[in-house]
């Protein structure tokens, strides 16, 4: 395991803020926080103590903070949206397929970042596109542009009207689109993700604009009681990233991120 996490002594400690972060100590982290949030998820009808959802909070902003970072990185766009597409597809069948089979009243088995990933991805590479397009002042990349902004606009509103008209077969072959609707976090995740982005390398800026984000979820949602607020401490790790990659296999995430959750609601209905 990387440095970041060998040791706790003040040695340690200063270590970290001397070295800072790498990609790959951010997305542990990450995971680590990830299972804490989806044991409450799963077990909450067990006793499952509620800080441990409150443990999950920052782990959307720190994904989406990576998510624009591997977009900036990655030798291949395009592969990187396809990748997020193919554990969208997959897990939306999962889903599915576990909820009819291993019904749990206890648990909605909606769980699928990689669909709010893809969605934050898409409006990149639209921005660079579009910027590419106007920099050369080719009107093909300007329209192939303007496409990629308009598509997820699109399965939107055809997913609004497949609920409004209550076509259930419609819904879920819709659902298999990644849409701003039914992504997990919704529009203001994959608007967050796109800022990161157009802030890369602005830590005051990204700070400001999480603290906000975090500022209007208090506000909007303290009704609710909803704590999505505490997404205000990914700041601690965010702030100590170094901007290097750091030594990890890229596709552990891909992996991990559908097992945990599948063995947990298994286990779960088991025993429920």
């Amino acid at each position: 395991m990387s440095y970041e996490l060998k040791s706790a002594s003040p040695q340690g400690i200063t270590a970290i803020f001397e070295k800072g972060l790498t990609g790959n100590t951010l997305k542990i982290i990450g995971i680590i926080l990830m299972v804490f949030d989806h044991l409450h998820q799963m077990f909450l009808a067990q006793g499952v103590p509620n800080w441990f959802h409150w443990l999950g909070r920052p782990v959307a902003p720190i994904f989406l903070f990576m998510c624009a970072e591997g977009f900036h990185y990655t030798r291949s766009r395009g592969k990187y949206i396809l990748r997020l597409f193919i554990g969208f597809i997959c897990m939306n069948g999962a889903n599915t397929a576990l909820t009819f089979a291993m019904f749990n009243e206890n648990v909605m088995l909606i769980n699928n970042v990689f669909g709010t990933m893809m969605l934050t991805a898409i409006y990149l590479l639209f921005i660079e596109t579009l910027r590419e397009g106007i920099e050369e002042k080719q009107a093909g990349k300007i329209t192939a542009g303007v496409l990629l902004m308009l598509l997820p606009a699109i399965a939107s509103l055809a997913f609004v009207i497949a609920l409004n008209t209550r076509s259930r077969l419609l819904t879920i072959v819709l659902s298999f689109i990644p849409n701003l609707i039914a992504t997990e976090g919704g529009i203001p995740a994959v608007i967050l993700g796109v800022l990161f982005y157009l802030c890369r390398g602005k830590r005051l800026m990204q700070t400001v604009i999480l603290s906000l984000f975090s500022l209007l979820s208090f506000i909007t949602n303290s009704e609710s009681h909803s704590v999505q607020w505490l997404m205000i401490f990914a700041l601690i790790p965010l702030l100590l990233y170094n901007g290097k990659r750091g030594k990890g296999n890229k596709y552990f995430f891909y992996v991990f991120y559908p097992a945990h959750i599948y063995l947990f609601y298994i286990v779960a209905w088991a025993i429920t």
